[in-house]
C-alpha cells in the first residue's frame, strides 16, 4: 500500500484534483470579496472586524495553495497549509451544520441560502480532501535509506 501512496502518478493526481478544487473555490471569491464577506458573516463565527480581512486574504491563500499543489512546488509545506485550511473549513462547516444554520457554505458559490444537505455534502467532500492532503504530506517524498543515500554522504 505504501508503494501505491508513494507512486508519483498517484501523488500527481491527488495534487491536481485538490489543487484544482482550491483554485476553483477561490475564483468567485477573488472577484467578489463583498459577497464572500457576507457568506463569512452568515457563519456567525468571526468578529465583524475580521470578516473583511478574511474575505480578501482567504481567496488568495486558496488560489496559491491550489497553484503550488498543481505545480508541485513546496509539496510538504503546501500540503500542510492545505491541511490546516481544510481543518478550519471543516470546523466552520460542522459548526454551521450543528447549529442548524440554513446557509450556503460559500465554498464554490456565494448564494445566500442552501440546504443542510449541501453543507453535509461539503463536510464529506472536505474530509476526503483532508485525507488527500495528508497523503500528499506523508508520502510525497520517500524517506532516505542507506540504499538511496550516496556513499559520500554515508560517512
Amino acid at each position: 500500500m505504501k508503494d501505491f501512496l508513494y507512486n508519483k502518478n498517484v501523488q500527481l493526481i491527488l495534487r491536481i484534483i485538490i489543487g484544482a478544487t482550491f483554485i476553483y473555490a477561490s475564483a468567485g471569491k477573488l472577484f467578489h470579496p463583498a459577497e464572500f464577506a457576507k457568506a463569512i458573516l452568515r457563519y456567525e463565527i468571526l468578529p465583524v472586524g475580521l470578516v473583511n480581512l478574511q474575505a480578501i486574504v482567504m481567496p488568495w491563500i486558496e488560489f496559491m495553495i491550489g497553484l503550488l499543489l498543481i505545480t508541485g512546488i513546496f509539496k510538504k509545506g503546501t500540503s500542510m497549509l492545505a491541511t490546516i485550511s481544510l481543518i478550519v473549513f471543516l470546523f466552520a462547516l460542522i459548526s454551521a451544520y450543528a447549529r442548524g444554520l440554513d446557509i450556503s457554505c460559500g465554498c464554490f458559490s456565494l448564494e445566500e441560502t442552501s440546504s443542510k444537505g449541501d453543507i453535509l455534502f461539503r463536510i464529506i467532500q472536505d474530509f476526503f480532501m483532508l485525507f488527500g492532503t495528508v497523503i500528499i504530506y506523508l508520502f510525497s517524498e520517500r524517506p532516505k535509506t542507506l540504499d538511496t543515500i550516496p556513499a559520500a554522504e554515508q560517512v
